[in-house]
């Protein structure tokens, strides 16, 4: 994987700038939306992306600016990021048996999971997590196009198909997990270290990054084979038990987050 990590073109220049507003210590809201703005396409992708009926939003967002005041700068980030990654990397999931729309969905619940959760735990981290939540599963592009690549196409998915856990599928056949992958990438393209290390770590979480075992949690109760199902949660309620975490805060996002999937 690491030839094809390194074979990956640039981001586009407006993606770069953006990533260079967002790290700064004062970013300039207004500058922020010019860029944005500045490239139609991505504009409206993002506006497409907050306008999900998975966010729940009463009313329609229609500038980038209402967009940034509502969600923040990172929860944009990420939209942008993901956006033009989509445009970088050729796309096809069929070895995980799904489809780019599948994925979007996918991220932006687990997204949505995230800042309802640390929104009433710890504000400070919400950059991190809702970056990492958007992009933590951009990874399984180039894993899928790894697998395909090397003619693995039928028992990669057939093993999926059995319930194999995707982690464990990953690495067989890769050598690592797409979390892993996700980090590589991430990297290649300068984010930052604490983004990259706690995708690195999501699939095994050290007891000094906060950020990956939060994230952690979010992978097991929100993934490609299981939405909020009961085991998932319960898994993650597990998780939450041994990293210490809050998990009152937790269950209400559940709670707050099958509340929108119903209403969808």
């Amino acid at each position: 994987m690491l030839s094809e990590i390194k074979g990956l073109p640039p981001l586009p220049a407006s993606i770069v700038r953006i990533q260079e507003l967002c790290m700064s210590n004062e970013t300039d809201m207004d500058e922020l939306s010019r860029v944005i703005n500045a490239d139609p396409m991505l504009s409206a992708n993002i506006l497409k992306s907050v306008n999900s009926p998975l966010y729940g939003m009463s009313k329609e967002i229609s500038s980038i600016r209402q967009a940034l005041m509502l969600f923040g700068i990172s929860m944009i980030r990420g939209f942008a990021a993901a956006n033009a990654i989509k445009k970088t990397i050729r796309i096809d999931l069929s070895p995980y048996g799904k489809t780019v729309e599948d994925l979007s969905e996918i991220s932006t619940l687990q997204s949505r999971l995230v800042g309802e959760w640390y929104r009433n735990v710890d504000k400070t981290m919400l950059p991190i997590l809702q970056s990492g939540a958007f992009l933590m599963e951009l990874g399984k592009l180039a894993a899928s196009l790894k697998v395909i690549g090397m003619g693995e196409f039928e028992p990669f998915g057939a093993e999926i198909a059995q319930g194999k856990p995707l982690v464990e599928i990953e690495r067989c056949y890769l050598g690592m997990n797409s979390y892993e992958i996700a980090a590589l990438m991430f990297e290649r393209w300068n984010f930052e270290k604490v983004l990259t290390e706690a995708l690195r770590e999501i699939s095994n979480p050290s007891t000094l990054n906060p950020y990956a075992q939060v994230l952690s949690v979010v992978v097991k109760a929100i993934n490609l084979q299981n939405t909020l199902s009961e085991t998932g949660i319960i898994e993650a309620l597990e998780a939450i038990e041994v990293f210490g975490l809050n998990r009152t805060a937790f269950e209400e996002a559940v709670q707050s987050l099958q509340s929108t999937l119903r209403d969808t």
